[in-house]
Parts: C-alpha cells; structure tokens; sequence
C-alpha cells in the first residue's frame, strides 16, 4: 500500500512540474487565456496534493498515539532484525514492546498457555460464560477461538487491530451487561512448547499463567487421534495439501508409512507436534515457565479434575484470577451437565491404547513414562501450583492384564 502510494506521489509531482513548464513556455508565447487557465488548474492540483499529504501524516500520527511508544538501543534492534524481517514498508511488532509493557497496557490478565488436549479447548469457552471475564479471540456472537498472539508477533504488520479487538470486547461488555470486563484472558495452549511465545507473554507484568495438565498415555493418544483426524477432514494444519516431516531415532526402524503409525509415535518419532518427550509436563513447567513467572501467579488444573469436580476447580479457578462473582445456577448446570471435551474418546479414534493389538506399543509407552516420569516429584510439584487441589495423578489403565511390570522396562 505504501508503495502504491509512492508511485501515485510521484506521478502527480511529474504531472505538476509539467504543468509549471507549459506555463513557462505559454507565457513565452503570450497565449494570455490559455496560460491563466493552466496556472489555475496547477494553483488547484498543487493544493489537493499537499491536502492528501497533510491528511496521511495525520492519519500516521493518530495511528502511532494508539500504540505505547517504545524507546530501542541499537543493539535491541539489531536482535529484532535477526530474529524478525524488518524494513521501511513494515512496521512490525518488536519483541522488546512486550518488555516495557504492563497487564494494563495490553490488557491482558490471564493466559491459558498449556497443554494441547487438556481440556483446554471447554475450559475457555466455560469461562466466558463468566460475565466478568473475556476470552481474547471471541467473535461478533462472543464465541471464543483459539488465538495465536504470543506465537505469531513477530509476523504482525500492525498491532492496532489487536488494541481495537480488547476495547471491542470492553464495550460489547458495557452494552450488554453494563459494567466492564475485570478480566480478559488469551488460550493457545502451545505458548508452554515454543520459547519466544513463553518469553512474550511471561513479560508481562502480573500476568497470571493457568496450565492444563492430563494423564500422560491418555493425552498422548488423544493427540494422535486428533492429528490423524485433521488430516483425515483437511482441517487445521492440513488445510492445505502437506507432507509434514517425520523425524525418528537413529536407532528406530520406522515403519516408512505416512502418517506415521502409532508405533512409530510411541517409539520417538516426532510428528506435527507430537513427541513424547513433550509428555513429561512437570519437567516443562520446572524448566520452561517457573524460571520465569513466579510460582504465585501459576495455576495447575488437571483435566480429570474439570471432569470429577467442576463446580470445585472452577471455583479455584475464580480464585486465583480475583474474581468473586458466582455463576447463576443455570450457567453452572450448563457447565457440569457434559464431561471437558478430551475426558472421553474421540468420536472418530484411529487408535485405542488398549485394543489387544496395540498391547506392544503400550507397554513401549508405559515403559518410557517409568523411565522418564518422576511421580512424586510431579505430584508435589502439582500439589503446590494446584493450591493443594490436585493430590493424586490418575494412570491410564486398560485393566490388570495390561500392567507392566518395571522389570519388563530394565529397571530394577
């Protein structure tokens, strides 16, 4: 656009420098009329283009007040232009505005930054049933999605249209319900697994955390379920036609099929997102968020507590965002009446855990979580993020014949 407007610019200053010198040579000529009727027609031209000018500078100014002006060093913007393009026709979103910025500024309070198929999904849309609370990302109707703020700053253009949407949101508030929202909250539960997304967001100042957590094996086929079945209906990623990367252990002999089979997964192949590793959730929570916001502003909810006791864990929920307000009692009978969306099977599952012929695959599994999962350390370490709410962790079980014996693993 800015381009366009140049070349426009430009041509209209050719147009006018050949307007001044037909003039010059007209009045060389003494043709008096036609050389009053052209000075007439540039006097008019000039003064329409130096309006357009001063109307765009205006339009700059007004647009540059609506977003927090940031002093940068030069090295800071030298790590901006390393990590993000950079240049004359765009203004981008620098890193370093979230530095300097508070909850109030951005008018954020709370985020939902983890973990995919923890229930995150109906947890964000119960809590905008909340008339007090918000769900960045709602649309016209206040159905609210999935937004990808943190993840995808460095792409943005323009950060004003995410200004608009939060007071969008504030004044829908008002209207409908007359008073203002005491807090908006954002939901993209891959914030945990990518490192700049966390940094953004743990930048900002009281910003409040809340962490969905699950049985590990049940999360990790509910993940699988749900890739294949993207791919199955062209949905999220798969929107368009892609062969996503399949990364596997030297030492693993992969099945050469794609998608990658449920053996390949359990066996360390990474795939879209999928990895076992990532199944270690206290070990995350320990490196990846905790060095950075403090324990006090972390909230723990696991998805078989949103199921066992919703009243309770949204309760806890209110509590640690300040909010004091109840649910009327029909929002609450809407809010229990179903179990969280993840707590169950998929409605098209590719893969159940526990099929007979999926009996190797889940001993591979169970026998990586032995090797891999500290219970008690995760369980203390849930307990204390959870304000005592979570005090056991479920197991995945597919019944007595499925248990596995630790010696099976080679431990002792």
């Amino acid at each position: 656009v800015q381009a366009r407007h140049q070349l426009v610019f430009a041509l209209r200053s050719s147009s006018l420098a050949s307007l001044a010198m037909w003039n010059l040579c007209l009045c060389g000529v003494a043709v008096f009329p036609l050389t009053v009727a052209l000075w007439v027609f540039t006097i008019i031209f000039a003064a329409e283009m130096s309006r357009n000018v001063f109307v765009g500078y205006v339009r700059a100014k007004s647009d540059d007040a609506r977003v927090p002006q940031v002093m940068l060093s030069n090295e800071t913007l030298d790590q901006q232009h390393s990590h993000f393009r950079s240049g004359p026709t765009e203004q981008r979103f620098p890193p370093s505005f979230m530095n300097t910025s508070s909850a109030s500024d951005l008018g954020i309070d709370f985020a939902i930054v983890g973990f995919p198929k923890t229930g995150t999904t109906e947890l964000m849309r119960n809590l905008q049933l909340h008339s007090r609370i918000g769900m960045l990302g709602a649309d016209l109707e206040g159905v609210p999605h999935e937004d990808h703020l943190f993840r995808e700053m460095g792409k943005w253009l323009n950060p004003a249209p995410y200004f608009d949407r939060v007071d969008a949101m504030q004044q829908r508030s008002v209207e409908r319900a007359g008073h203002r929202l005491s807090a908006i909250g954002i939901k993209d539960p891959d914030i945990i697994r990518n490192e700049d997304a966390m940094r953004r967001v743990a930048s900002i100042r009281d910003i409040k955390l809340i962490v969905g957590v699950r049985e590990p094996m049940a999360n990790f086929q509910s993940f699988y379920n749900f890739r294949r079945k993207q791919l199955a209906t062209g949905a999220g990623m798969f929107k368009n036609p892609v062969q996503a990367k399949v990364v596997c252990p030297p030492a693993y002999n992969h099945s050469g099929q794609w998608p990658p089979t449920w053996r390949d997964v359990v066996n360390g192949c990474k795939w879209v997102g999928l990895d076992r590793e990532r199944l270690l959730f206290a070990d995350i929570i320990r490196r990846d968020v905790l060095p950075l916001v403090p324990p006090s502003r972390v909230l723990v909810v696991s998805l078989e507590g949103l199921a066992a006791k919703p009243r309770e864990t949204y309760q806890l929920i209110f509590d640690f965002l300040g909010i004091h307000a109840f649910f009327q009692e029909e929002v609450w009978r809407t809010m229990v009446s179903k179990p969280p969306k993840n707590s169950g099977a998929h409605r098209r599952s590719f893969v159940s855990m526990c099929d007979e012929g999926h009996r190797e695959e889940h001993n591979t599994l169970a026998c990586f979580l032995h090797q891999n999962f500290h219970a008690k350390s995760t369980l203390e370490l849930y307990t204390a993020l959870s304000h005592g709410f979570v005090q056991s962790i479920e197991t995945a079980s597919c019944g007595r014949n499925y248990m596995v014996d630790t010696l099976q693993c080679g431990l002792s």
